[in-house]
């Protein structure tokens, strides 16, 4: 099969799952509020829960999820994702308590992953030569599904309620097994013997460890603006009878950005290297981030955020190559699993953080630390990956001195 035609069914897969996922956000407050949490700090504190046991939960699976991969395939693992989450996101329309509706956020985590497996998939069907034109267009899939979801979603609970929702959406990332199972292929498999066994030390063996630590900073960086937009947009506009437009357009905004900037950029990775690209994107990212810090107009504003999603959303994709680049076949389930635990624990610190920065000094310093852990985190994977062609001339260093004493023994 063409590996173009795996990124256009992936594309689609991903733009469901995404858009599915993302439809019951604008009103899981409300569903809290329809089933008797009405104290405005008992609401704040169940609407958190709720919306990060998935993440929490997913953090934990990810690695396991990996040795899965490891020995039946990425595709498995797709198949494995759409059954789980379809199925539980489905039952979420049944739940009747708060409690109910937590368990059943925190059980979807568990298989969860679909859009992460879909880029492990890719990466190994792809030729490396083309990996990040192929991962910075999947990304897309995904943007647009966030963007799509949200408006889906606030529209379909206004027509039918909030519980029917569940079920769509349950619906649409089952539906994506169909195109996954029919398809796609399956994906090789490492073959491992004991002499070739993969263990989870070896993937900290294989340089990886900088790139896990990028993508726990990067979706801190990202997740924490996102989380603190709309309160944003309220210091700029005031009560706006529109202030849900406004800062739902200033997320838009960056995703579509987001959509024209990552295919350029993932070519652009392929020509020059993906170890050069990731480390300009990141401090490009983070000083394109900084201005917003005194950004006293929601013009101004959507200036900014277009012009750091033209380049934040190469990010991602050139992580995901260099992942692919790096590790071992044998054991990539487990370095793409260690990789998604990253990310959604930096899905849950993100947030967090930035509700105790707005708490503690002002709202506008969340753009402040979005901006210096991007340009830290680029200058930490710039230097890793400079150091590294020295750690291989001393390894190959020590081969050649071993080899010589081997030879001049024998002798």
């Amino acid at each position: 099969m063409s590996w173009k035609r795996s990124v256009r069914i992936l594309w689609l897969c991903n733009f469901m799952v995404s858009a599915g996922m993302t439809m019951v956000i604008p009103f899981l407050s409300l569903l809290l509020w329809e089933m008797g949490v009405t104290e405005h700090h008992a609401l704040s504190i169940w609407t958190g829960l709720v919306f990060s046991a998935t993440f929490l939960s997913a953090a934990i699976m990810a690695p396991v999820w990996g040795v899965f991969a490891d020995k039946y395939g990425q595709r498995a693992n797709l198949i494995r994702a759409g059954i789980g989450t379809g199925l539980i996101t489905g039952c979420m329309a049944f739940a009747h308590s708060p409690t109910a509706l937590l368990v059943l956020r925190f059980l979807v985590g568990f298989f969860s992953g679909f859009i992460t497996v879909s880029f492990s998939y890719l990466a190994r069907v792809v030729p490396k030569s083309h990996s990040g034109e192929a991962l910075g267009t999947l990304q897309t899939g995904s943007i647009a599904g966030n963007i799509i979801g949200p408006l889906i979603g606030g529209a379909l609970s206004d027509w039918f309620g909030f519980r029917p929702v569940f079920l769509v959406t349950g619906l649409c990332i089952l539906a994506t097994l169909l195109p996954v199972i029919f398809c796609l292929e399956k994906d090789p498999v490492a073959r491992q013997t004991k002499e070739n066994q993969a263990s989870f030390k070896e993937v900290f063996e294989h340089r990886m460890l900088v790139l896990f630590v990028a993508t726990f900073l990067v979706q801190i960086a990202v997740l924490g603006v996102n989380s603190m937009m709309t309160i944003f947009v309220q210091s700029l506009v005031g009560h706006s009878s529109n202030l849900a437009f406004l800062s739902g357009l200033a997320s838009s905004i960056t995703g579509i950005a987001t959509m024209i900037g990552t295919p350029y950029l993932g070519k652009l990775g392929d020509r020059i290297g993906q170890e050069k690209m990731l480390p300009m994107l990141l401090v490009l990212s983070g000083l394109l981030a900084l201005p917003q810090v005194w950004t006293d107009h929601i013009y101004e504003l959507y200036v900014w955020r277009f012009l750091q999603g033209l380049v934040v959303g190469g990010v991602w994709p050139a992580i995901q190559a260099l992942i692919n680049v790096q590790s071992p076949r044998r054991i990539q389930g487990r370095v793409f699993g260690v990789t998604a635990s990253s990310r959604f624990l930096g899905n849950l610190a993100g947030p967090t953080a930035a509700g105790a920065i707005a708490g503690l000094c002002s709202t506008t310093y969340i753009f402040a630390l979005s901006g210096l852990l991007l340009v830290a985190t680029g200058i930490l994977v710039g230097y890793a990956h400079r150091s590294a062609p020295n750690t291989a001339r001393g390894e190959m260093k020590e081969k050649l001195v071993a080899w010589m004493h081997r030879l001049h023994s024998r002798h």
